[in-house]
């Protein structure tokens, strides 16, 4: 068996929510070894997000499916209050024996707990500290709470979003937020090649809006220098010659269309039959003017109009065109391109997880002599205490059983009595459409068994 990429990597997993945690799953399936440190007494709150079965059991807190996904392959989880000095001692033996630590809380918030880079690496100078912000520290808005759709409005992407002659719009999920995560993963892999030849450890400070500056430089550099800066321009391409997203047959299906040559747009002309006089156009020499463009619009509107959109994709793909039906998440795990390239993981959650056996998204990349493999589902709140304490922090039984007992380590949150109200979705959506706040479009009371014919009859049990 190939060893794995990161075997013999210790991370701690000290991160919230998204940019400050996921990293070391992107790692973890590359065989690091990932110990999730949570603050039992006020847990993630991935953990509440997104019921897999659309209500929460007992208990609630093991049931998120962003938690699931997000924190598959990491061995261990501890629940522990570093506000206890017991509890702080733990997390310094911990930071002791591994390689990195991944944070997100607020700049001042490990200053406080006398956790921050200066005291960690006085228990292990090696050690690459990951701290990740909204701002970052130091800069104006250091003391600024951020979420990354508060970031991504100020980075400016929102005043690209969009279609022409709209206001400024934030997409459906921050944008900061997940370029972040590989950032922060690429990152750490150099930190530990530096590491490894000099013998020294890090602290690497990741502003999340900084990045999201990053991705749109091209509209900051022409702002700066007086460019032409870009527009709004909706599901246009600027690099294709034609381009943008066609409604097919069904309530809400649409494809989106671009043609990024001279023979796509032949292949183009020849499926929706627009007559020679289109086909022998040379379009990136003479671009279409607003008339013609509209013309070729309404020809494509109109084939695709009696198509599905599978079956639009694959004529269009067939003539060479560049295509892609817009999916949901459901027809994303019904997909037949990423099935065949065995995109999902199949994980059976714990039986307390309330989830059953579920799809995710598998590695991030495909390694050819060290490729990433499953290993374990998303641990539970505090399911490691003891194991890491006695086998990892080094504690004898009897420390362990005081610290527990004073409340250092600990597995149950002081919210447990809060289970969110059960929910009927469906009813929900066709009684009150605004109270779905636009996330739920259709409701598909027959998606488990369209799942079970794709992944086996034990899906969700």
């Amino acid at each position: 068996m190939p060893r794995l990429a990161l075997q013999g990597i210790r991370i701690v997993d000290n991160g919230i929510v998204q940019a400050g945690t996921f990293p070391a799953r992107l790692l973890a399936d590359f065989g690091a070894e990932v110990v999730r440190v949570e603050n039992y007494r006020r847990p993630d709150v991935s953990r509440n997000a997104v019921f897999p079965a659309g209500r929460a059991e007992d208990p609630y807190w093991e049931g998120g499916g962003t938690y699931h996904e997000q924190f598959r392959n990491k061995r261990f989880c501890v629940g522990l209050d570093v506000r206890k000095p017991s509890g702080r001692e733990a997390f310094l033996r911990l930071v002791a024996v591994s390689d990195i630590v991944l944070d997100s809380h607020p700049p001042g918030v490990m200053e406080k707990l006398h956790l921050d880079y200066e005291a960690l690496k006085l228990v292990n100078p090696r050690i690459i500290y990951i701290s990740t912000s909204g701002y970052g520290y130091g800069g104006p808005y250091e003391t600024v709470r951020s979420y990354g759709m508060m970031t991504e409005v100020m980075c400016g992407s929102g005043w690209l979003n969009g279609y022409p002659g709209e206001g400024p719009r934030r997409g459906a999920c921050p944008l900061t937020d997940h370029p972040a995560t590989f950032h922060i993963a690429f990152l750490l892999i150099s930190a530990l090649i530096k590491c490894r030849r000099t013998g020294e450890g890090s602290w690497i400070d990741i502003s999340q809006y900084e990045i999201g500056t990053n991705i749109l430089g091209d509209a900051h550099l022409a702002n700066i220098i007086g460019a032409p800066v870009p527009a709004q321009a909706g599901s246009v391409d600027p690099a294709s010659a034609f381009s943008g997203c066609f409604r097919s047959e069904g309530p809400d299906d649409w494809v989106a269309v671009s043609v990024p040559s001279q023979s796509a747009w032949q292949g183009l002309c020849d499926t929706v039959g627009l007559d020679a006089t289109w086909r022998t156009r040379d379009v990136f020499s003479d671009r279409l003017d607003q008339a013609e463009h509209n013309a070729v619009v309404q020809s494509l509107t109109a084939w695709m109009s009696s198509r599905q959109k599978a079956a639009a994709f694959v004529e269009l793909g067939r003539a060479g065109v560049a295509a892609a039906p817009v999916n949901s998440v459901r027809d994303l795990l019904l997909d037949p391109h990423l099935a065949d390239r065995g995109f999902y993981w199949s994980v059976q959650q714990a039986p307390e997880q309330n989830a059953g056996l579920r799809a995710w998204p598998g590695a991030s990349a495909r390694m050819s002599a060290t490729p990433a493999e499953f290993r374990y589902p998303a641990p539970m709140l505090g399911e490691h205490n003891r194991e890491v304490a006695l086998s990892i922090m080094a504690f004898t039984e009897d420390e362990y059983e005081a610290m527990a007992a004073e409340g250092a380590f600990g597995k149950k949150p002081d919210a447990a009595a809060m289970k969110p109200p059960p929910q009927d979705v469906a009813a929900r959506v066709a009684l009150d459409p605004a109270a779905a706040a636009g996330r739920a479009r259709e409701v598909d009371l027959q998606h488990l068994d369209r799942l079970r014919g794709r992944y086996g009859t034990d899906y969700g049990r």
